[in-house]
């Protein structure tokens, strides 16, 4: 737990890097695989030639937010231990939700697929998302305690635009949205996964730096 605490920073830059990385390494072992209208999730399916290498490597950077955890906890508990411990929370759930699972379990690659593997990984790819969107706001509110309007204002900014691109993300999903028939699906889910990454990467980079 100490290392985790005075590592986490570090761990937390690296595993961001190597999410950010990911579909762009893998991307190139595929013909004919386009980032923006691709979901990550694919290198994963059955029948993927990236498929063991997808899978152990979201494993790996899931284990890696899990390890970077303690190290927000750490910085914001003082400020306050329910924002502390909902940081600690919110990574470990999207470690273990976007990451573990999503490695353990594939997505459904057409319907006659679909069934409780796909439906978990579904599920709990979801629920990490959420975790790391409520993580973005409880660190908005540690800097509003803390008093650094500028922290909070370039926060709030980033959480808009986060927000917007998982609109724009899930838009097939969402009643009334889903007439806009919004094209690009894998576009908007590597810049929600971007900004949502961001917050935890400029806090990190900033305790680094200290």
């Amino acid at each position: 737990m100490e290392l985790s605490k005075r590592f986490g920073f570090y761990l937390l830059v690296l595993v961001v890097v190597s999410e950010l990385l990911l579909p762009f390494v893998l991307g190139h072992f595929i013909s004919g695989y386009r980032q923006t209208d691709m979901l990550i999730s694919s290198f994963g399916e059955s029948g993927m030639k990236t498929r063991s290498a997808f899978r152990i490597w979201e494993i790996i950077n899931g284990v890696g937010f899990l390890l970077a955890a303690p190290a927000f906890f750490n910085q914001f508990k003082e400020v306050s231990p329910i924002i502390g411990w909902g940081l600690l929370l919110s990574l470990s759930l999207f470690g273990i939700g976007d990451c573990i699972i999503t490695g353990l379990f594939a997505r459904a690659r057409t319907v006659e697929e679909v069934g409780f593997t796909s439906l978990l990984h579904n599920f709990a790819s979801g629920a990490g998302f959420i975790a790391l969107l409520v993580g973005n706001v409880l660190l908005i509110g540690a800097f509003y305690l803390e008093e650094k309007p500028v922290w909070t204002i370039v926060l709030g900014i980033i959480l808009l635009l986060s927000l917007i691109c998982m609109l724009l993300f899930a838009s097939p999903k969402i009643p009334l949205v889903n007439t806009l028939q919004v094209t690009q699906r894998g576009l908007w889910q590597r810049l929600n996964l971007f900004f949502l990454y961001l917050p935890f990467l400029l806090v990190s980079l900033a305790q680094i730096r200290r």
